[in-house]
């Protein structure tokens, strides 16, 4: 269920597709957090897009983190039509949340 509000929410946000287009619409839907001062995401693309954040959902609902992050994450970039998505780092563990998607 979950994979499929990111879907719905990176449609809401797509420009285009491919890993280009996911950086973009990542850029756009977090840039609507800017807002919330705890909250801070970047994107570099090369051969694979890496996105990083340091995102407060896990002092507040650290089940979401566990459960439905990585669902999430899957579901909007298959809105790009990016298909394999990797959680490499996780906070509270580590400093920031760290994504790597590929097509």
């Amino acid at each position: 269920m979950i994979d499929k509000v990111g879907y719905f929410l990176g449609k809401l946000v797509k420009v285009e597709d491919g890993l280009e287009g996911l950086k973009k619409g990542f850029e756009k839907f977090f840039g609507e957090l800017k807002e919330f001062q705890d909250f801070e995401f970047s994107a570099e693309l090369s051969e694979k897009l890496i996105t990083k954040s340091k995102c407060p959902i896990h002092s507040y609902f650290g089940f979401w983190c566990d459960k439905y992050c990585l669902s999430f994450a899957e579901g909007f970039a298959r809105a790009y039509g990016v298909s394999k998505v990797k959680r490499v780092k996780r906070q509270p563990d580590d400093d920031y949340c760290v994504f790597e998607f590929e097509l």
